[in-house]
């Protein structure tokens, strides 16, 4: 395993995605198979990486009959991830399920298999699931991250951002679990929290090479009614990618509330070329006769 890979590893299980993708799209780095394969199952996806992921599926597949128990587990730990990425989360569950099976102690097997269980809407599992490895090791950045995720998504705002403060106070420079404080924050909404995004991404090292952390100050200004600010903010997201639907989204919302009609159709147009949709279509053709 490479130095690289291993560095990508140790990041991902802090959950710090956001550093994590940055040494998977380091082309100067990760010679090894583990390392490609890796950047073609978290990076951006692409047709030669999901060739790549379908060759290893098969792989693993034609060779899983003549393994040890425990080279099984780890090849059906494989299969799984593998299925995930391709959206098959039923096959994951199946395989991750199969693993432990195997392998009760494979930690990382079970965390994902809470989140096949949160991906299929079977919370109670997920969380379950997550506990059980919180009580066996209780530093699991990665798995407090996921629990708290659950607990907003209940509507348990208080609990799960007292984890999340806890977590970014433990390591301030970990991007990734600042980005999930940032959007708990904006998702209970007061205007403390709001705040709080601001300053907490003003003050982030190097926040401007995470476009999330970007699209998090963005829809903070626009919250807290600052909308010539947010405004520039999302066309600096649009200058560097065209194709970043929640900065035009933003963009439609300020320009709706000011009733810039014909800017606003511009943008739906935008938005309309790359996703079209009937509601588009709808809002164009309403936007036409206001202007």
């Amino acid at each position: 395993m490479t130095a690289e890979n291993d560095r990508f590893l140790e990041r991902y299980i802090k959950g710090d995605t956001l550093n994590g993708l940055n040494l998977l799209l380091d082309e100067s780095g990760g010679g090894s198979l583990r390392f490609a394969l890796n950047r073609a199952m978290y990076g951006p996806a692409d047709d030669a990486g999901a060739e790549q992921i379908r060759e290893q599926e098969s792989a693993h597949l034609a060779r899983l009959s003549g393994l040890s128990d425990d080279e099984k587990a780890t090849a059906l730990y494989n299969l799984g991830c593998f299925a995930l990425v391709q959206d098959d989360v039923l096959a994951a569950q199946m395989r991750f399920a199969e693993a432990l099976r195997l392998d009760p102690d494979n930690l990382m097997a079970r965390h994902n298999l809470a989140y096949a269980h949160e991906l299929l809407a079977e919370t109670a599992e997920a969380q379950e699931e997550y506990e059980s490895i919180l009580a066996r090791n209780p530093a699991s950045v990665l798995t407090r991250l996921n629990l708290a995720q659950l607990k907003l998504q209940a509507g348990d705002y208080e609990q799960a951002l007292d984890d999340l403060q806890a977590l970014h106070s433990q390591d301030p420079d970990n991007a990734g679990v600042l980005l999930y404080l940032c959007r708990g924050l904006l998702l209970r909404g007061t205007g403390a929290d709001i705040d709080q995004v601001l300053e907490l991404v003003n003050n982030a090292p190097d926040a401007q090479r995470y476009v999330d952390l970007q699209e998090c100050r963005a829809y903070a200004l626009y919250l807290q009614g600052d909308a010539d600010a947010a405004e520039l903010e999302f066309n600096n997201l649009l200058e560097n990618d065209a194709e970043n639907l929640f900065a035009r989204l933003g963009l439609i919302k300020i320009f709706a509330q000011r009733g810039d009609f014909a800017t606003l159709a511009t943008h739906v147009e935008q938005l309309q070329a790359r996703n079209p949709s009937d509601e588009m279509t709808e809002l164009l053709g309403q936007l036409n006769l206001a202007h």
